[in-house]
């Protein structure tokens, strides 16, 4: 099956339970398999379907031994911040409290669609994040990437 991509910029606000629902016009590969809420790279979470979570880390990380300190301190830390959900009705999905610390989360919610997962921010951090982008970095970042593969 062809996975959609995940785009788009949403804000979300926190329920009284920590829960935010998925936008609508990006739930759609959460609801048959459920989603994992995760610890993600940056200050932020990830939001992943459940049946894609281990597609993914091996797509971005390979085979990370057990024997490598490395390998299993980023496994140690990715598995711990990862908790499978179903979705409710209103198709939410709840923040643990370390998962809410890690991202800075209070009330409120952005979520970014990032190609098959979301990524989901406190809204001043990634703001932060896009100012420093937009004063130069997204130029430098694609020229990098670029000049890297060729």
């Amino acid at each position: 099956m062809q996975r959609r991509t995940l785009g788009g910029i949403y804000e979300c606000k926190l329920d009284d339970r920590s829960r935010f629902a998925i936008p609508a016009k990006v739930r759609a590969p959460f609801l048959e398999s459920g989603a994992v809420v995760a610890w993600w790279l940056d200050e932020c979470l990830i939001v992943v379907p459940t049946d894609h979570w281990p597609v993914l880390l091996n797509e971005v990380f390979g085979d990370m031994s057990p024997l490598d300190d490395k390998s299993r301190e980023v496994s140690r830390f990715l598995m711990a911040g990862a908790q499978d959900q179903d979705l409710d009705k209103q198709g939410r999905v709840m923040l643990s409290p370390q998962q809410r610390r890690h991202a800075g989360i209070e009330s409120a919610v952005t979520v970014v669609g990032n190609r098959d997962y979301l990524e989901v921010w406190d809204p001043a951090r990634l703001e932060e994040r896009f100012e420093r982008m937009r004063g130069g970095g997204v130029e430098r970042y694609a020229r990098e990437l670029a000049d890297a593969r060729a």
